[in-house]
């Protein structure tokens, strides 16, 4: 696996995120193996703060990755910061609508509407990316991975997901979010039961974009 990390990205954030990707792990899988919570990956693979030493050696553990590796990659500017809450105000705040799964459809027939449009609410949220919306999922296929009232943040932007990716689709006329499996190109429940079935990628599928960050709504 060591070619895996051949090509090293620059920060530690940034080799979390590529090696639970080169292994296949949504955040949530990752945060299981490790102990932790998925917004804690959330944050580490943004860079808002890094994670300990004794946590980034099960963090390389969990990932088949080398522990050097990952403590090779840069710090985060919060360890460098004297306030623990400067990395926070540094990063700018996007509000991000939060959208029905109906209106997603529409955005996979037209990717120039504007979600703004149809917000029911917003979260503030400090990702890089500005094409974003919310959508609420309530969905047994994949309750291994999303519990329900878990908000998903989808990035529409990016519609070429990676094997390993959580992904927000269209299958027919119904929305659906399943883990992307490359090889064959299909979508997959993540779910203990057993009822869901795979769906292979075909020209009734619409990738509607992929899934940057997850919140448990309590």
């Amino acid at each position: 696996m060591e070619s895996s990390f051949a090509i090293a990205a620059r920060s530690i954030g940034d080799r979390i995120r590529q090696a639970r990707k080169a292994k296949g792990l949504s955040q949530s899988d990752l945060a299981l193996r490790v102990g932790v919570s998925q917004p804690a990956i959330a944050n580490w693979e943004s860079g808002i703060h890094d994670p300990r030493r004794l946590t980034l050696a099960k963090l390389a553990d969990a990932l088949g990755a080398p522990l050097d590796w990952l403590a090779a990659g840069d710090r985060s500017m919060t360890e460098s910061d004297k306030h623990a809450a400067a990395a926070y105000i540094r990063r700018p705040v996007r509000h991000v609508p939060v959208i029905s799964l109906r209106t997603a459809t529409l955005i996979a027939k037209d990717p120039s509407i504007d979600p703004h449009a149809f917000a029911e609410d917003y979260l503030p949220v400090t990702l890089g990316a500005s094409k974003l919306f919310a959508v609420f999922i309530n969905d047994a296929a994949v309750n291994q991975a999303f519990l329900p009232d878990t908000v998903v943040i989808v990035d529409y932007d990016d519609r070429a997901p990676e094997d390993g990716d959580f992904c927000l689709a269209q299958v027919g006329d119904a929305p659906m979010l399943r883990r992307y499996r490359a090889s064959p190109a299909r979508l997959e429940p993540a779910s203990n039961e057993r009822d869901f079935p795979s769906t292979i990628m075909s020209g009734a599928v619409k990738i509607i974009g992929c899934v940057r960050v997850s919140i448990r709504i309590h």
